[in-house]
């Protein structure tokens, strides 16, 4: 009979092999784009970057280790998100290293909602080192004579639906089931089986307190496999965008994780332990997780609005630059208000055109229009309506920068109309299917702009 005694760490590892081949994690919330590539550039309107690194079973020798880099931001005029992920995930005598390159479309269905579709396409290596292991007889011809390492091409694909503030994503990772070969002493071959893994998210987003843009969300992750036992996640996660968030995880016959974060400008940093609750728990030793991010353009970013005041760090070349453009912006924004009121001056003398719809200015300061002579930031006709208008753009640049100012001061319903007559954007903040709901959201907005109107399309 043949013996070999391997470290408890590896025996605790291949218990661990046999329910999950995936790298862990108490902190994907922060990232969910590593757990389905549909949501790669959809958590936020910048660009994001990750560190990760996790220490499993500290204490332990061989205990699992596990780094993550990531990058992902959209490209939001293409509604597409790109991402690259990069991992690393040692344990014991087995590791694993991943390289993929991330992709996400987002469909449109209307202004509260979305579907997402992802995919992930990159390799996977995969490296065996018996001689980190501790064997009784180390002729066994079943080990192999020196380390063995190899790759395969690996995808991913995911897909997702958002509809106001609820998100559920489901996701096939290693969808391809590959077979990696090894070869013993002996020359016989054995296989170590990527298989097809099954997760699926849901997740709802609640304001606790919408000015100060603090909001909590519970998250519920499931994962399965074929031969592998049904795993779920629980979490709880208070976000407060400005500062930070705090979480509570509940890993089903594993552990309790605590997590806690801190944001500063672009910086944010986090960290997580878990607390284990499994029979084992007493002899794996603590695990922890650190995590550093940081977002490309997002931070201090100012709104059009906001005074442009210079700090030590700002130069004198960047603020007059700054300046222009506010200035330019409000100019065009004059420009195209003045010529739509020459082009309704032009109709109203002409006494319109016999079956003509035009636009129409009434006492509430309220327009009508066909609902055909309107379309959306796809081209897409839009539907009836009354849209609460805060500004008017013949640059759909400077209209866009004026929408996510918006967005940023926390108005996340704010969109974009084109009328295709005359070429000109209305940048809007909500949208209401009465003419009284829409009166009662115009007013709420009279004191930020003064010259707040409606836009019905009927």
């Amino acid at each position: 009979m043949r013996t070999i005694k391997i470290s408890a760490a590896l025996i605790l590892m291949t218990a661990s092999a046999f329910a999950q081949q995936l790298p862990f994690s108490s902190q994907y919330y922060t990232n969910m784009f590593v757990t389905n590539p549909a949501f790669t550039g959809t958590t936020d309107e910048h660009t994001r970057a990750f560190i990760t690194h996790r220490s499993q079973w500290i204490g332990v020798a061989g205990g699992p280790q596990t780094s993550y880099l990531t990058i992902d931001g959209p490209i939001e005029d293409k509604n597409i998100g790109l991402g690259l992920k990069l991992y690393s995930d040692v344990t014991d005598i087995t590791s694993r290293m991943g390289a993929f390159g991330n992709y996400s479309y987002k469909l449109k269905i209307n202004d509260d909602m979305n579907a997402l579709f992802g995919v992930a396409l990159g390799i996977l290596n995969n490296r065996i080192d018996f001689s980190k292991a501790v064997v009784q007889n180390t002729d066994d011809p079943f080990l192999y004579s020196e380390p063995q390492s190899r790759s395969v091409f690996s995808a991913d694909f995911g897909v997702g639906y958002q509809w106001k503030k609820l998100e559920v994503g489901f996701a096939m990772p290693q969808v391809l089931g590959n077979k990696i070969k090894y070869k013993n002493n002996l020359g016989e071959n054995s296989y170590y089986n990527l298989n097809r893994q099954y997760q699926g998210s849901v997740k709802y987003v609640f304001d606790v307190v919408k000015d100060k843009e603090i909001t909590a969300y519970p998250l519920i992750f499931v994962s399965g496999a074929k031969g592998q036992p049904f795993q779920y996640d629980v979490n709880a996660v208070l976000d407060w965008k400005k500062m930070g968030w705090v979480g509570v995880t509940y890993h089903s016959d594993y552990a309790v994780a605590a997590s806690i974060g801190v944001r500063y400008k672009n910086l944010a940093v986090g960290y997580a332990y878990d607390f284990g609750i499994s029979s084992v728990s007493k002899y794996t030793g603590a695990s922890s997780e650190f995590l550093l991010s940081y977002t490309f353009g997002g931070g201090n970013r100012r709104s059009m609005d906001e005074p442009l005041i210079a700090t030590k760090s700002e130069s004198k070349d960047s603020v007059n630059d700054m300046m222009f453009a506010k200035l330019k912006t409000q100019a065009d924004s004059n420009a195209a208000q003045l010529d739509r009121l020459k082009a309704e001056l032009t109709k109203l003398k002409a006494g319109g055109g016999a079956g003509e719809h035009t636009e129409n200015l009434t006492e509430n300061l309220m327009r009508t229009a066909s609902s055909n002579d309107f379309v959306d930031d796809n081209g897409m006709s839009m539907g009836t309506g009354f849209y609460v208008v805060i500004g008017s753009f013949s640059s759909k640049d400077n209209a866009n920068k004026f929408k996510e100012a918006n967005v940023i001061k926390g108005y996340t319903k704010a969109g974009l109309i084109q009328n295709h007559k005359t070429k000109v954007y209305y940048v809007f903040v909500d949208k209401k299917d009465s003419q009284k709901d829409a009166e009662a959201e115009q007013a709420k907005f009279k004191n930020e702009y003064p010259d707040v109107w409606l836009q019905k399309l009927e």
